[in-house]
């Protein structure tokens, strides 16, 4: 099946420039959210639409197969997607449902109202007023971020953030560096397990605030000394560890929007373990003996191996940021974001060895990033 670009009718797009949060007037962001990928698939389904490919031609819908594809650890083929959409506009549902269609069909009037709700609320505001503060207040940020709203993906991404080349209205995933950092949320999340509106609206805005400062760290990254060493390394450990902070202070901040600021006992729990297999991936993955496929699968089963309990990298990142927010101050965790990895390392060390609650880093690990 060959894209072109289309312009759809029900384009809902919301640009905001946000120049002043408060006493700090260091961001300049844009998210630009577009609906119309949500939209046009619930309209599929409604029987407003009848040729599947103005659904599948939307790029937030793009993406969002072409991502389920990866997390499902499968090739993607738009014809498949095609398929599927056509099978989902039949009202059917299979058992293989790699796309996530099936949720989208069962939860449909949820996810319109939900929608609908976020179109008519200030979200960009609230999220860009949200991470603001876990950001160095002498760092400058100048960014316009693409958010795509959409209602398929994989049953284990609420929302994530990839690169993106664009040509010929086809996306090309590329590295750190490069394209356009762009955000997926999927509202399908958001309805199936929360069932009162008001309460999956903050649930999908503290998902949007985790992914809004992936990309704006992203950016930051980007355009930081640093950081730019850092991206330079080639040790496969140096990027477990960069994932260990981003997704930990991304984490921080959901959870502060979720719940206040509290680890629950299962949380904190798994946080200890996650600490102990940390360890032990940073220990192999420094290791001569590292092959390219085992690097690969360590590095995919911290963040992306389907649950909060096995996303070690994810999970003991949250207890290293909630630690430093909490013991040494949030001035103390936004300096981290300035220093890198070494800093965030080296402070919840610190705090492991003057704390007993905390378990500590093996020596040899801290001594990784200490070069």
């Amino acid at each position: 099946m060959n894209f072109r670009r289309i312009e759809y009718r029900t384009v809902f797009i919301i640009t905001l420039m946000f120049q002043s949060l408060s006493a700090q007037d260091h961001f300049n962001i844009a998210l630009r959210l577009d609906f119309s990928s949500i939209d046009a698939l619930l309209e599929l389904s409604e029987g407003r639409i009848a040729n599947v490919n103005r659904v599948a031609e939307l790029r937030g819908n793009q993406i969002a197969a072409a991502t389920s594809a990866l997390l499902a650890r499968e090739q993607y083929s738009t014809q498949r997607f095609a398929q599927e959409l056509e099978r989902y506009r039949s009202g059917s549902t299979m058992a293989n449902d790699m796309f996530g269609l099936n949720s989208a069909l069962r939860y449909r009037e949820q996810i319109k109202a939900l929608s609908l709700e976020a179109k008519r609320r200030n979200l960009d505001r609230k999220v860009l007023a949200t991470i603001a503060p876990f950001f160095p207040e002498q760092i400058r940020i100048n960014a316009s971020i693409p958010v795509y709203f959409v209602a398929l993906g994989n049953e284990n991404a609420a929302a994530f953030v990839r690169s993106i080349v664009w040509r010929d209205n086809i996306p090309y995933f590329v590295g750190e560096g490069e394209g356009e950092l762009t955000i997926v949320v999927n509202l399908t999340r958001s309805v199936q397990y929360i069932q009162e509106i008001q309460i999956q609206f903050v649930d999908m805005m503290s998902t949007l605030a985790h992914e809004t400062f992936h990309a704006v760290f992203g950016i930051y990254q980007q355009q930081t000394p640093t950081w730019k060493e850092i991206s330079s390394k080639p040790e496969p450990y140096w990027m477990l560890a960069e994932l260990v902070q981003n997704e930990g202070i991304a984490y921080l901040i959901s959870l502060q929007q979720r719940t206040g600021s509290h680890l629950s006992a299962g949380q904190l729990s798994s946080s200890k373990q996650s600490i102990v297999d940390l360890n032990s991936a940073l220990k192999e993955l420094s290791s001569p003996s590292l092959t390219q496929i085992r690097a690969r699968e360590l590095i995919m089963n911290s963040n992306l191996s389907g649950s909060y309990e096995k996303n070690y990298g994810a999970s003991a990142g949250l207890l290293m940021a909630y630690a430093i927010d909490a013991k040494l101050g949030r001035k103390a965790l936004t300096e981290s974001l300035d220093y890198g990895v070494g800093d965030f390392f080296g402070k919840y060390q610190q705090l492991a060895e003057q704390f007993g609650e905390l378990p500590k880093l093996d020596t040899e690990v801290i001594k990784l990033f200490q070069q």
